[in-house]
Formats: C-alpha cells, sequence, structure tokens
C-alpha cells in the first residue's frame, strides 16, 4: 500500500484528489496539509511514502517545503502544479531542482472524461514516483559542476547531439547544458518525458539555465548550431532529410509519444558517426535501442551512471544492451560530449 499525505491549500482541489486516489486499491490517503508549514510537520508525524505538493501555498510556500523536507527526511515529492500558464511554472522546475522528483497539472472542474484522464496520471505518476526509495534522493544531491573549456575552431562543423531523459530529467538537462562551452557548434535534440502541458516551461528554464537557445521544435525547421530543439507534447521528434525536424503524431513506441528511440535511430540514420547519443536518469527502456543504433553507426555514446541518476531504468537498460561506449557521473557529461566531437578545447 502506498500511503500519501496530499498538500494543497485548496480545499475544494484537495478533496478532488483525495476522492480520485481512494478509488485505487494500491493507495491510502493519510491526510490533508493547508500549507507548507503542516507539510512539513505531517511528513514527520504521519511518515508518508509519497507527498503530493501545491507551489502556491500560504505561511510556508511550497519550495521552502521541499527545500526543507530534501535536506532533512526526503521522500518522494509529485508537484501538482497549474499548467504552464501560470507562474508556477518556473517554480515547478525550481522544486525538481530543489528535491520533488516529478511534475504535473493541477486537477480542476473537469468534466467525467477529464477528471477519469486526471485520475490515471495521478495515480501512476504516485506510482512510479513510489518506487524511488529515500536513500536515492539523499545521494541524488546536485553535483559540483565540471565546466569545460571553450573549443577553438571545429575541424568538422557537421554533428549532432541527441538526448534522451525522464524522472529527474529537467535538472539532469540543465546541468549538461550549463557545463558545455558557450561556442558548442552543433545543435542539440532532446526527448524529456513530462507531464503535458509543461515543456515550453522547460524550454523556458533551460533557457535561462543556460547559455543556448532553447525552444519547442517545429516541423519542417533545420537544426542550427548551438540550438537545442525539445520534442513537443505528445509529438515524436526525429531528424529528417537535409538535417531538418520532423514531428509526427503516429503510434506510441512501447508507450512513449515523444520516443527517444525514435529520435535516436533517426540521429543514427542521417548523422552516422556524427552522431552523440546520451540517456540520462528515467524509469523504463525507452532510448537503449535507439542509443544502440547510434553506436552501430560510429557515432559515439554516453550514459549517466546509477550513483547520479535518480532513476537508473534507462541507462540500465542501455548498458545491458552494449549501447553505450562512456558511462560516467552527471556532473562529467557534458565533457565527455566534448570530448565525443571533433573539436579541441582550447587553452
Amino acid at each position: 500500500m502506498i500511503r500519501v499525505l496530499i498538500v494543497e491549500d485548496s480545499p475544494v482541489i484537495a478533496a478532488m484528489m483525495r476522492d480520485l486516489l481512494s478509488q485505487d486499491p494500491e493507495i491510502t490517503v493519510l491526510g490533508w496539509a493547508k500549507n507548507g508549514q503542516e507539510a512539513i510537520q505531517l511528513r514527520n508525524t504521519l511518515e508518508p511514502d509519497v507527498m503530493t505538493m501545491d507551489l502556491d501555498l500560504p505561511v510556508v510556500s511550497g519550495l521552502k517545503a521541499i527545500q526543507t523536507i530534501a535536506s532533512t527526511r526526503p521522500l518522494p515529492i509529485l508537484v501538482v502544479s497549474h499548467m504552464i500558464e501560470s507562474r508556477d511554472s518556473e517554480l515547478a522546475f525550481e522544486a525538481l531542482r530543489s528535491g520533488a522528483v516529478d511534475i504535473m497539472g493541477k486537477p480542476s472542474g473537469y468534466g467525467e472524461a477529464g477528471l477519469l484522464k486526471v485520475k490515471e496520471e495521478l495515480t501512476s505518476r504516485i506510482k512510479a514516483v513510489a518506487r524511488i526509495r529515500p536513500l536515492r534522493l539523499m545521494r541524488n544531491q546536485p553535483p559540483r559542476l565540471t565546466r569545460t573549456r571553450p573549443l577553438i575552431e571545429p575541424t568538422i562543423r557537421e554533428g549532432v547531439v541527441v538526448v534522451g531523459a525522464s524522472t529527474g530529467g529537467p535538472p539532469a538537462l540543465a546541468l549538461v547544458l550549463k557545463g558545455l562551452p558557450q561556442n558548442f557548434p552543433f545543435p542539440i535534440a532532446i526527448v524529456q518525458h513530462i507531464a503535458a502541458g509543461f515543456v515550453t516551461g522547460l524550454a523556458n528554464w533551460l533557457k535561462t539555465e543556460s547559455s543556448f537557445s532553447v525552444k519547442v521544435a517545429t516541423h519542417g525547421e533545420p537544426l542550427k548550431a548551438a540550438a537545442v530543439y525539445l520534442a513537443p507534447d505528445n509529438h515524436h521528434l526525429e531528424i529528417g532529410t537535409g538535417r531538418t525536424v520532423v514531428l509526427s503524431d503516429g503510434e506510441a513506441v512501447r508507450g512513449h509519444r515523444p520516443s527517444v528511440d525514435r529520435l535516436m535511430e533517426s540521429a543514427a540514420q542521417h548523422y552516422g558517426r556524427r552522431a552523440i547519443g546520451v540517456l540520462l536518469t528515467g524509469m523504463g527502456s525507452d532510448g537503449a535501442r535507439g542509443l544502440k543504433k547510434i553506436r552501430e553507426a560510429g557515432g559515439r555514446t554516453i550514459a549517466q551512471d546509477e550513483a547520479s541518476s535518480l532513476v537508473f531504468g534507462m541507462p540500465r537498460e542501455a548498458i545491458l544492451c552494449g549501447a553505450p561506449e562512456v558511462v560516467c557521473p552527471l556532473e562529467k557529461i557534458a565533457e565527455e560530449i566534448v570530448e565525443a566531437t571533433p573539436l579541441k578545447k582550447g587553452q
């Protein structure tokens, strides 16, 4: 049984969440905290397995409560926030960096079909984050960044970096992008599994965290140097003929749309040995096959190691099938990307 504490200042939303969760036989709701201070207190007295956390809370904010809990007695925290139109969008990604493990949109006055969809997402995300052990959360503190030096004139200008991530991905992506030199010349295409409605907020947040242009990809646009492209909601992101962006709403691949495998397989096809594949923290196996395709095409492949991964599912599956050439801590991945390119570091 998964024991859940709801942290939400709206009695209506809290009651709705409680009713939805109580319908699942694997979940029991322990109680309701109306503000961040109560959340901290009830975390210690009720000892929940998972906590849902609103961010706009009285007395003590949701972000402050997350920081306090993560630094004292961490547990999996699911941020349940407004969608991207809300000011909570940027706060949601700060919450992930501060110790929360996942985010989703807040339920509101949907019809019956909408409530069923919210129920499915809420319960599935709670069950997923409940698998993360507190010991893993204690170890998963922000690492010390290894910054790469600026690059001198590249010997080859054509190349691409493709990245896949899921649970724990946004802070990991921010660290990797921040670690790359400002004059890194290759485009970077990313599939990050994230709740619907948050990808634009993620792009804006990553833009403030790095020196790169970051945007949600659009169909048909050319891949440009030193630009970062994120897969949009519910669309596969691939590289097409002429090295342009191809978006499609085709069938999900092993339950995923966008699919990391689809992105990496297209990079292997169109860039071959000039493709660099990177697989970061996340649940499941998406990306393992695609990363192996890049390696088979002569490209370079990198996976995050277990110690620095919030969830070691995706990297582990890639390692088991022999896909990555390099397995390293998160703080070393930017350096490995640079080492994998036909570029030279400046002095």
